[in-house]
């Protein structure tokens, strides 16, 4: 059957006379009784029954009506997903990130980016670093957020350098400083993170100043950190990302420290294939959110990381 058939059928219906179908197709009332009769022969029953002056949809016209509006429903998606495409607001996008950046900095980020972008279907996975890096090595994965400290085949990378920033408890009498230096934190109760390239730079300097803290507690993850300085628990030294996030509590207030003590990590991008241009979008609405909070970043170029190119002093 031709979709020209399908129109005129659909147009009798809506306009309810041949005649004003007619007019709305800018055909004559003959052409489009022709383009009926046609459809009736090939589907082998009528579509109308004539009462009077009147077509009435017969069962069988009823019930192949409710299909055909399916039809014409499918090419008006078609013409959505065409300005969909245009205006790039279609297509998908996978995000691999390591818990830190996906509990809270990422979400508001994708939050904004799909404003934009209505029709993007997104995988947005968190995995540990270790994970996230073999997801973008089998180049399934558009974009990775991760620690990174081996040499890897297959992917490229842009590391991301900040300053780490202290979290306290708002009624904490630490919070009247406007910065904090490494001998204010001697004899508090600090948050210790398991295993983490910046709790063993914390206790390097401590050591260098012969200063101890309480240590009570110890937790895998920034934002559990950020969740026990908001009740009161103690106080953390944590990546400015977390940090700025879980300071918009009211319980909650964030001090940069007097001394430096970085914090890194890389942003992936599947070596063998060009970089996405939505995960380009991503990484703009990253740095646009990150200049907005004031966190200052300094990202690196876009580099292979296999055993040539990595040089001695990444982490």
């Amino acid at each position: 059957m031709k979709l020209s058939q399908l129109n005129a059928f659909k147009a009798v219906i809506e306009c309810q006379t041949v005649t004003a179908a007619a007019e709305r197709l800018n055909l004559s009332q003959p052409a489009v009784s022709r383009l009926l009769s046609g459809l009736e022969q090939r589907l082998g029953f009528d579509l109308f029954l004539r009462k009077g002056n009147r077509l009435v949809l017969s069962d069988e016209g009823q019930a192949f009506y409710l299909e055909v509006a399916k039809v014409f429903e499918a090419v008006t998606g078609l013409d959505h997903a065409a300005d969909s495409i245009r205006s790039h607001r279609f297509g998908s996008l996978n995000i691999a990130a390591m818990p830190l950046l996906s509990n809270a900095f990422l979400p508001r980020i994708l939050a904004t980016f799909l404003k934009d972008s209505s029709r993007m279907k997104v995988g947005f996975k968190t995995y540990r670093s270790e994970d996230v890096i073999r997801r973008v090595q089998s180049q399934t994965t558009d974009i990775g957020f991760a620690f990174v400290d081996e040499y890897l085949a297959g992917v490229k990378a842009q590391k991301v350098e900040c300053e780490c920033v202290c979290l306290l408890p708002a009624q904490s009498p630490l919070a009247r400083r406007n910065v904090i230096d490494i001998y204010d934190i001697a004899g508090q109760l600090l948050i210790r993170h398991e295993k983490d390239v910046t709790q063993r730079r914390i206790d390097a300097l401590l050591r260098r100043y012969d200063l101890t803290t309480i240590e009570h507690i110890e937790v895998s993850f920034a934002s559990t950190a950020a969740a026990l300085v908001r009740e009161g628990v103690g106080i953390a030294i944590t990546d400015p990302f977390t940090a700025h996030m879980a300071s918009e509590h009211k319980d909650v207030v964030m001090r940069p420290l007097v001394f430096s003590l970085p914090f890194e990590f890389d942003i992936l991008y599947p070596a063998l294939k060009p970089v996405h241009r939505h995960a380009e979008q991503f990484i703009e609405q990253f740095l646009l959110l990150a200049d907005e909070m004031d966190i200052h970043l300094k990202i690196g170029p876009i580099r292979d990381l296999d055993e040539a190119d990595m040089g001695p002093g990444h982490r």
